[in-house]
């Protein structure tokens, strides 16, 4: 009697031991404008996360390495340090340049071409929540471990005019300090906002959302800027291998995540 008791526990504990380790899966059988609706809100019930983004801005050939950046988002701020030490509010831009903060427009060099490339994370996130392209399932994928489902996501045309418009904005800025392409003799001849091609410029966000918290760990978003043919006279120079890479990586939600904010950025935006 107690061998059959025994036996019996073991084929109990056998069947019930992987029921434990399962975790609950939240996806269900949500369609994947559902899926992103619900991550979009799960992310806005959080105060913070760690994030790491690669930033990659390219024209031409001859490509630099993408610039790396690690920090802090909490809400719409955001702290980082990398190719560029970054503080961000929204879509306003400081960086430190030895206690001096400055917006990245104004500088120049690697380090001002690493900073212009950087996005602040909480502006990806509302632009996801504001498009209106339904989304696609991707492939599954693993995210640093955490078990995820893809969404493939195409900006609406609003908002790919607007990332246009801001590339070519990059564009201009290059051009001037270059004295090349629409600049000669250091005036704005050409605006390259108004030659972007956004009928044939191909662009995506690609997200991964955990299945168990429906939590957002992953947003690789990749646009490649295609010029309108003949909108530019011949002897501008116009690469013709454009493209711009934001893959951001989302961690650690609402854990404790340091990081020292210098005191000038704290009283500027009331950071605690």
């Amino acid at each position: 009697m107690m061998r059959a008791c025994a036996a019996t526990f073991v084929v109990l504990f056998a069947v019930s031991a992987p029921a434990q380790d399962k975790k609950e899966d939240k996806i269900g059988k949500d369609k994947a404008p559902t899926v992103l609706k619900k991550a979009l809100a799960e992310v806005q019930k959080k105060k913070s996360a760690a994030i790491v983004e690669s930033a990659e801005l390219s024209a031409g050939p001859q490509k630099l390495p993408p610039a790396k950046f690690e920090g802090v988002l909490r809400k719409d701020f955001a702290a980082v340090k990398g190719a560029a030490e970054i503080y961000a509010r929204g879509s306003t831009y400081l960086v430190n340049m030895g206690g001096r903060f400055d917006p990245p427009t104004e500088l120049e060099g690697q380090e001002g071409f690493a900073a212009q490339a950087y996005k602040n994370p909480s502006l990806i996130l509302d632009e996801l929540s504001r498009n209106s392209t339904p989304p696609q399932f991707g492939p599954d994928e693993t995210v640093e471990g955490k078990e995820c489902k893809v969404v493939d996501v195409i900006p609406d045309a609003a908002l790919l005019k607007q990332h246009l418009n801001e590339f070519g904005e990059r564009l201009n800025r290059a051009f001037k300090r270059q004295g090349g392409g629409g600049a000669f003799g250091g005036v704005q001849v050409f605006d390259m906002k108004n030659v972007m091609d956004d009928k044939n410029t191909p662009a995506s966000y690609h997200v991964c959302i955990g299945k168990d918290d429906l939590l957002i760990y992953r947003i690789d978003y990749v646009m490649r800027p295609k010029v309108k043919p003949g909108s530019l006279p011949p002897q501008v120079p116009v690469p013709q291998d454009m493209a711009q890479k934001i893959d951001t990586h989302y961690s650690k939600w609402d854990d404790e995540n340091p990081f020292e904010i210098p005191a000038v950025i704290k009283n500027k935006w009331g950071i605690k």
